[in-house]
């Protein structure tokens, strides 16, 4: 498969998913700034998931930098990351209107759990299929890979005492990875 093609579906499901989070927060019914204060939540929820959506689709290409080619394997761990990421407004939704119940917050960090896996399964299937640019192709070490799943099992191991730490470790783990790509992106921009 052609990588063009790919990073082009993977760019149309990523914008479409960030502009349909948008829709779920409401004009209030008054003209007042003090009717906005019941949106805080979904805003708040809104922002923390387009920031992570979008600093996921700049570590994605910076990913496939250097990939030249796209099998099967490498489609269908991206399919399966692009349909977990589909999942991202429902649950976005959810936690904003209900953000100290830990029934929401779960969802939102099983959701961001199952996202961060198959972006790692992708980068994997990714290395196999192009074993030429190994080091090139998401260069980041796997160390980074756990940190990220340290921060969101932690969050999972806290939430039944605290819900509102799937918002607050998603916030964490979105802090993290534009540490990492800080990191990382000149040893990409070198390639």
């Amino acid at each position: 498969m052609n990588k063009e093609r790919l990073n082009g579906l993977t760019d149309a499901i990523i914008a479409i998913v960030a502009t349909i989070m948008v829709l779920e927060i409401h004009a209030p019914d008054s003209y007042k700034f003090e009717s906005l204060k019941d949106q805080v939540p979904a805003i708040v929820a809104y922002i923390i998931s387009f920031t992570l959506i979008i600093l996921s689709w700049y570590s994605y290409h910076l990913m496939f930098e250097e990939a030249k080619r796209v099998d099967l394997r490498v489609f269908l761990s991206n399919a399966a990351w692009l349909l977990v990421l589909s999942g991202i407004p429902f649950a976005t939704s959810w936690v904003g209107e209900f953000p100290t119940h830990w029934e929401p917050e779960l969802t939102y960090l099983l959701m961001t759990l199952a996202w961060v896996l198959m972006y790692s399964v992708t980068a994997l299937m990714l290395n196999r299929a192009n074993p030429e640019h190994k080091g090139t192709v998401d260069e980041e070490p796997r160390a980074n890979l756990w940190i990220r799943f340290e921060i969101l099992v932690a969050s999972l191991f806290i939430l039944p005492f605290w819900p509102p730490i799937g918002l607050v470790g998603t916030l964490v783990l979105m802090a993290a990875t534009m540490v990492m790509n800080l990191k990382y992106e000149p040893q990409y921009q070198k390639h």
